[in-house]
């Protein structure tokens, strides 16, 4: 083919071959970015990255959320981190090192979900600030993340709400997909989901941040946008520049945040005077459970005490793990009696209370007789487990071969 041919094919192809403009620079978009710091009171922040928005909103120290004070629910001493860990720690926490973060996502799930709105609150001198770092167009992404890894070091510690599922995960993706960092650098995580549902799941059963901030510090959000449409209010910002309700979105997210502040100060409150700050039997058992967990048994007996003084009608499950634990701390005077009502009960802990005076009255007493007849009055309940059946079978077997010889 000569040249001649080569040229007037290539010519005749012009019009299928679309030619795409360069990707532009931020600076190319100042009035839309300048649309966007307005409509949100934020600036634009530019590097060579790209670009993002920062939002600054203070918090201060009379801000009241619900019916607290910040100033009067903030911790005056360091927190102790076990009190947000299953196990006991000897590390404590200092409020001016905590990050408190949230994220806001164009998706749940996925690896094309992209964080459009990362917020980072803290202590500062005039009270609680909350810094939004939000993205203006995809392309920027590496700029709002080197923007958010700025916020971080080794002595900050994490607070999240579901963070450990989703956020953090989340970004330390994307700063490895952006070539941004390899990893994010914090002290601790504290994922504050786990902490509250240990102490209030049993009474709330809805754990979620909303509900939390509802029942524990009486604050309701108004007007407060649903979490399922805060993709599609950044979606409508790409692709029509409608910025109606992204005002909504930073709402929500500050909400979030500030929300997160008041509850670890709570919490913290709760395992420094449990007794003075739960007003519910069934949060107070709650507690008590942990330090069972923690194998502090006098903590657990005290904090019993104030709830009989509460509720003097109390369910069968919290009569027996209580009465085990005057077991565990041989306080037998104190178990009989409440295994002695329970075993008149027609339910699982009316059988295991049955089961205890058994082995109480053989190992103990050495009254078989008695024993045997707590044996034979456990085995009238309907056992679902074999362990169970097989267990008080022998148990019967053992007692019988005992009175007999």
């Amino acid at each position: 083919m000569n040249n001649e041919n080569l040229s007037n094919k290539l010519n005749n192809f012009q019009k299928y071959i679309i030619t795409r403009p360069p990707t532009p620079s931020p600076k190319d978009f100042p009035r839309r970015y300048a649309r966007l710091a307005q409509a949100t009171k934020g600036e634009i922040i530019s590097d060579d990255a790209g670009s993002y928005c920062l939002i600054k909103t203070l918090y201060p120290f009379d801000y009241r959320h619900g019916q607290y004070r910040l100033l009067d629910i903030i911790s005056s001493q360091a927190l102790s981190l076990s009190a947000f860990t299953p196990k006991e720690e000897n590390d404590t926490l200092d409020l001016s090192s905590l990050l408190f973060v949230d994220t806001e996502t164009t998706g749940l799930g996925g690896a094309g979900v992209v964080p459009f709105l990362v917020g980072c609150g803290c202590l500062v001198k005039g009270g609680f600030e909350i810094r939004q770092y939000l993205l203006p167009d995809y392309s920027d992404e590496s700029s709002l993340l080197e923007g958010f890894m700025a916020e971080l070091n080794q002595d900050i510690s994490l607070v999240t709400y579901n963070g450990a599922a989703f956020d953090i995960p989340l970004l330390r993706d994307r700063v490895i997909i952006n070539r941004v960092a390899k990893n994010l650098d914090y002290r601790y995580h504290l994922d504050l989901l786990h902490p509250v549902r240990r102490l209030f799941k049993r009474r709330l059963k809805d754990c979620s941040l909303i509900n939390i901030e509802k029942e524990l510090f009486d604050f309701r959000r108004l007007h407060d946008i649903p979490g399922y449409l805060v993709p599609s209010v950044y979606f409508e910002w790409l692709s029509a520049e409608n910025l109606d309700l992204m005002p909504s979105v930073l709402e929500h997210n500050r909400g979030d945040i500030i929300s997160l502040f008041f509850t670890i100060n709570y919490v913290a409150n709760i395992f420094s005077h449990g007794d003075k700050v739960l007003e519910y039997v069934d949060d107070l058992h709650s507690l008590s459970r942990i330090y069972n967990k923690r194998k502090k048994l006098k903590q657990v007996e005290q904090i019993f005490e104030h709830i009989k003084n509460l509720d003097k009608s109390l369910s069968d499950d919290i009569i027996f793990f209580h009465a085990l634990n005057y077991k565990r701390i041989k306080a037998y005077d104190k178990a009989l009696p409440m295994w002695e009502k329970l075993s008149f009960h027609n339910s699982q802990e009316g059988y295991q209370a049955n089961v205890e005076l058994a082995k109480y009255y053989e190992h103990r007493e050495k009254n078989i007789e008695r024993a045997y007849r707590y044996a034979q009055k456990a085995a009238h309940y309907p056992l679902s487990g074999g362990y169970q059946k097989e267990q008080l079978a022998h148990r019967l077997k053992r007692l019988s071969g005992k009175l007999k010889s």
